[in-house]
């Protein structure tokens, strides 16, 4: 009788837990930049809140972009409740590496961040790099990077413009702390380019009406952006393995049709 009375309670106990696990929320933290349009920008007029919760079927009410709306749709179709922490790049990185979110994008692959991080399969979005030059430069790149030997070249701090850039040691690279410091800079001749991802600089310099003012050079690389979380973190690992089977199954149904034609202009 004890007998029966203790697996009773047990399995009383296990199917708790069990009906506990299977209604537990599944949710995601994730963490990004809101200055990098058309990829991930402020909404017009919207409250920037550094912490926000977004349910599956829900949009944040200060985030919008291509790159945004990948991410969520992917993880929303595996039911996940993102909760979206908002930063400069550099402090966003932060909060992967010290563990405050799981996972981090738009990220571009470089040597000293695949020691440290583990990438999605499937690129979150891409773009050509592209150095821009005064209108009056008479600068010619037939050899692309080699060209600019020794000449200053303006980028944004922490921001990666992949493995070319990386692995140049020609260029005299010049840190900014945004993107128009760099073309303020650009116009002071202080440098005699500035270097960046095609789309979200041709983006700024249209808001900004600087359009007409620069002429920029055929693609030196092209490069994607990913998901990334730690490597040594079975949590992070998880969830950009599900931002994969997210983005698959998006693929797969209208989903992601309806995010390119919303973002027309932008070449997926």
């Amino acid at each position: 009788m004890f007998f029966l009375k203790t697996a009773c309670t047990a399995m009383m106990l296990l199917l708790g837990f069990t009906c506990l696990s299977f209604g537990q929320e599944k949710t995601v933290t994730i963490t990004t930049l809101v200055d990098f349009a058309p990829y991930c920008f402020k909404k017009q007029n919207a409250v920037e809140s550094p912490r926000e919760v977004i349910k599956p079927g829900a949009d944040s009410l200060q985030l919008q972009g291509y790159s945004w709306d990948v991410v969520r749709e992917s993880y929303h179709e595996m039911g996940y409740t993102v909760i979206l922490l908002i930063a400069p790049w550099s402090r966003a990185m932060n909060y992967v590496r010290k563990e405050k979110a799981d996972v981090i994008f738009p990220a571009i692959k470089t040597v000293k961040r695949e020691k440290t991080f583990y990438y999605s399969k499937t690129a979150v979005d891409e773009t050509n790099i592209v150095i821009y030059l005064r209108g009056d430069s008479n600068i010619k790149m037939p050899d692309g990077l080699t060209s600019l030997k020794g000449k200053h070249i303006a980028h944004v701090r922490g921001w990666a413009y992949g493995k070319k850039w990386e692995a140049d040691k020609g260029v005299i690279k010049e840190s900014t702390d945004s993107i128009l410091q760099g073309f303020k800079m650009l116009d002071k001749n202080y440098v005699a380019g500035v270097i960046g991802y095609e789309n979200a600089f041709d983006c700024k310099l249209q808001t900004t009406g600087l359009s007409n003012k620069y002429k920029k050079s055929s693609p030196i690389d092209h490069v994607a952006d990913y998901l990334i979380g730690k490597k040594d973190r079975d949590v992070s690992v998880n969830l950009v393995d599900a931002f994969d089977l997210g983005k698959k199954e998006i693929s797969s149904n209208s989903v992601l049709d309806k995010i390119n034609k919303k973002w027309k202009w932008i070449n997926p």
